[in-house]
């Protein structure tokens, strides 16, 4: 069990922003290939340097590596519990005890304000890296079988983690339908929400979803963010 000085220690830290399907790719790859005795950059070749380091970050935070790397009891329950009917189980346990701030709400039906308010409360970080931390979390309540409200979910509710099948090619040189011809004349739509006053940084994270993206897109963007933070945009 945690003592005080580091239970306030890891409540100040920020929580996991990396891409959940990530996380939880992650966690496949161990129950495939065993616990390594030690989790560092050597077991990730996988997952590109941003990533990677996020992903450590989002490790160590959940306390299933400790500051040297080291796996502990509940990382070895958590791959054990892996595609078994303990998962959910498991893996909520976990989150009630790292995001304790959050379910001490009624997460069922929280509005967006309350729950936005206890997440930055509890968590407090850049908006950008809050609205990362918060989809992490959103996609691990959901595989967790968490119950949130409607109004929290409504429009960024998390999506399947299976990635989607591909269309079957379109035969060369045929021809659209008359709809997709339409779609393709007629006039941009406007985006549905607001960038008036928003930061380059927080309007690219806006059309940005980390579980759609692969490693390397997501290290692209991240590139993108911090080149936007060194220019104070």
């Amino acid at each position: 069990m945690l003592n005080g000085s580091s239970e306030r220690t890891r409540s100040t830290r920020t929580p996991p922003y990396t891409s959940y399907r990530t996380f939880k790719t992650f966690i496949e790859d161990l129950h495939k290939h065993g616990v390594p005795s030690r989790i560092d950059r050597s077991v990730l070749p996988r997952f590109s340097g941003v990533v990677g380091t996020q992903l450590m970050h989002a490790l160590r935070f959940l306390g299933l590596i400790d500051e040297d790397g080291r796996p502990t009891q509940r990382l070895k329950e958590l791959m054990t519990a892996h595609a078994t009917g303990r998962w959910p189980e498991t893996l909520l346990k976990l989150l009630r005890e790292e995001y304790g701030p959050i379910f001490a709400i009624d997460l069922e039906i929280a509005t967006p304000s309350h729950f936005n308010g206890a997440f930055r409360k509890a968590f407090p970080a850049a908006d950008a890296v809050v609205q990362k931390c918060v989809t992490f979390f959103l996609y691990a309540a959901k595989d967790a079988e968490v119950k949130i409200s409607g109004r929290v979910l409504k429009g960024r509710k998390p999506r399947p983690l299976t990635p989607p099948r591909r269309k079957a090619a379109r035969p060369p040189f045929a021809y659209p339908p008359p709809r997709e011809i339409e779609a393709e004349e007629s006039p941009l739509r406007p985006a549905s929400r607001s960038v008036e006053g928003k930061t380059p940084s927080e309007i690219l994270l806006m059309h940005l979803d980390p579980n759609e993206m692969d490693d390397e897109q997501q290290a692209a963007v991240w590139t993108m963010l911090k080149y936007f933070k060194a220019r104070g945009l």
